[in-house]
């Protein structure tokens, strides 16, 4: 990375960024610098905004001119030039629905340069605002994600989003033994076990998972999962705990390929509905799309939020 100092700029708040707070909104022009220096640059004095001191978690508003000093900036390459590819559900003015794949990180970390986030950010270089997402999958469930190309949609979603249905379509070892819905309650954490770190129930934070079976195939069930609350690895642990764990689930079944699908998402005025990319025998046909979003209807109210 190529080390460059900045000039002086003065740049306009553009609508997209409206409400974001001063050090996001500074991180985001300036290529991500350490927190640590773009407080120090606000509490100096050194940024202004209107031509007046502000504080680092002062927000900004569209139209605001903001006074940004010169810094040395290392030019980044990006990790990924020509990963732009993503399987685009819907976009528009405010948001972006992404059928994210398997085995993609939604965000880069420790042995990952490839994520939803870095392919969202190649897409849109150059604009001020890079899509965000609203929430998380994990890196081998596939599915519906939503990010936000405004930080006003982004404060709107998360206002909003214990209202949003999110449904799970996966396959599990052997025969889901009842008709109709189950209920799986249990308290979740993680924890240091003998294999590294897990989400074990007994402990921790309510979670609520409502399971509904849909079709069998080779001694295996498909069955369709709306979350009552979000934690981390929750429809895993919960089906695992049931004597049913996911086909292929690395961390609570025996691994080969997790076979989880973020299927149905939907909040008011919206709904999106993807089926998996699964083929062969655990295939799930389309025309069983309508009887899923049929059952979706009919899932028990929501008990918690993510």
């Amino acid at each position: 990375m190529q080390p460059v100092r900045t000039a002086v700029q003065i740049v306009e708040v553009g609508a997209e960024e409206n409400g974001r707070k001063l050090t996001t909104f500074l991180q985001a022009r300036l290529g991500h610098l350490p927190a640590g220096l773009v407080m120090r640059l606000v509490r100096t004095g050194q940024v202004r905004i209107d031509g007046r001191r502000c504080k680092p978690f002062d927000r900004v508003a569209a139209g605001q001119k903001v006074r940004i000093p010169p810094v040395t900036v290392e030019l980044r390459q990006e990790s990924c030039p020509a990963c732009t590819d993503l399987d685009i559900v819907h976009e528009d003015a405010d948001m972006i629905v992404v059928n994210k794949p398997s085995n993609l990180p939604v965000h880069a970390g420790t042995g990952w340069t490839d994520s939803v986030h870095d392919r969202l950010r190649v897409r849109f270089a150059g604009q001020a605002f890079t899509p965000v997402p609203v929430h998380r999958l994990d890196r081998d469930t596939s599915g519906l994600l939503l990010c936000a190309k405004t930080h006003d949609f982004l404060r709107a979603m998360h206002e909003a989003w214990p209202c949003a249905t999110k449904a799970y379509l996966c396959w599990v070892e052997s025969v889901w033994p009842a008709r109709g819905w189950t209920t799986v309650v249990s308290d979740l954490a993680k924890a240091e076990t003998g294999r590294g770190e897990k989400v074990v129930s007994g402990q921790g934070r309510r979670a609520v998972s409502h399971v509904h079976p849909i079709s069998l195939a080779a001694g295996r069930s498909l069955v369709l999962v709306v979350l009552g609350t979000g934690r981390t690895h929750q429809i895993r642990v919960h089906l695992s705990d049931q004597g049913h764990a996911i086909v292929g689930d690395p961390k609570y079944g025996r691994g080969g390929g997790l076979m989880l699908h973020a299927a149905f998402l939907s909040w008011p005025g919206h709904v999106y509905f993807v089926l998996p990319p699964w083929t062969g025998d655990l295939q799930v046909p389309p025309a069983l799309a309508g009887t899923i979003n049929d059952i979706v209807t009919t899932a028990p109210a929501k008990e918690g939020a993510s």
